[in-house]
């Protein structure tokens, strides 16, 4: 970033912090330059430019829960939800409350979600997220093949090239893609998440997740992440995967779902709530100089 000498900064504090290796900065509504938090989000999470991170999430004001909470893809698009940056925003603000609280409400885009502090392990803190319940109606994901698809879809020959990749498409609050492979590396999973993030049949782009099923208690996945790219960990995708592998009858509604730095652990209750235990860890904290003469180009 350059800087005239008769610009003068705007210092924007934030917090970073990851949840499994899925990092966000975190930052105050209040502290948003002019040119939004879409443009702030492409330029302070460039991971040469900027900061880096996978995703932005600001916190604001809510008469109804203790913080309002916007996620912000790195490429500068609003994401619904994110399981992982819930956790990092609820560690962040119990950090701040000098009482310590065990649970936090968080406003969010596709509604109230609640999560409940477990325990400090190994220097993150460990948190239950409700993370919501799935939908399985195509026009919630959106996913639109030319041809009417069975609700739920399951099992879906998404045309992907020259072949057919079967899929489970629901959505957690933003669209979900997920496939069942035997080897990750033999799926070639990192160019085919990329190609099916912006398949014709999601007009939103999806999250792709690739699921490896060790038993009926646990799943290994990887994720091809809208708008981010490759991501170490997903929370809301780790929550599709579960939900897939139950719903395929693969696995029970109980299932600890192995990433690439750790552990999470999905239920899928019987009343439709999906839970989510992980860890969130604060890592750093400063201040991001923006030009207030920046406009939200790259």
């Amino acid at each position: 970033m350059r800087y005239c000498s008769n610009v003068t900064p705007h210092s924007i504090p934030f917090v970073k912090a990851h949840g499994l290796g899925n990092d966000f900065l975190l930052v105050q509504e209040t502290d948003l330059p002019a040119a939004g938090p879409g443009a702030l989000a492409a330029r302070i999470c460039n991971r040469h430019c900027g900061v880096g991170a996978d995703g932005l999430v600001v916190l604001g004001a809510s008469t109804r829960a203790d913080a309002s909470y916007r996620i912000y893809n790195s490429d500068g698009s609003e994401a619904g939800l994110s399981g992982n940056g819930l956790r990092c925003a609820a560690a962040w603000l119990r950090r701040r409350d000098p009482r310590g609280a065990a649970r936090f409400a968080l406003d969010t885009k596709v509604g109230l979600r609640e999560l409940y502090f477990l325990r400090t392990e190994r220097g993150a803190a460990v948190f239950r997220a409700e993370i919501g319940r799935p939908s399985f109606r195509a026009s919630d994901v959106p996913f639109c093949p030319p041809c009417a698809a069975t609700e739920p879809v399951v099992s879906f020959p998404l045309p992907v090239g020259e072949r057919e990749v079967p899929v489970v498409v629901l959505s957690m609050g933003n669209p979900q893609c997920i496939t069942f492979v035997q080897d990750f590396a033999d799926a070639g999973w990192l160019r085919l998440g990329e190609e099916m993030e912006r398949h014709p049949y999601f007009p939103d782009r999806a999250n792709i997740g690739f699921v490896r099923v060790l038993h009926t208690q646990g799943i290994e996945a990887r994720f091809w992440e809208r708008g981010a790219g490759h991501t170490p960990a997903s929370g809301t995708g780790s929550c599709a995967c579960a939900v897939a592998a139950h719903l395929s009858g693969r696995t029970g509604r109980k299932v600890t779902v192995a990433l690439e730095l750790g552990e999470m652990e999905v239920f899928w209750r019987e009343d439709g709530m999906v839970e989510l235990t992980g860890p969130a860890q604060i890592t750093a904290e400063g201040s991001y100089l923006w030009p207030e003469s920046a406009t939200g180009e790259n």
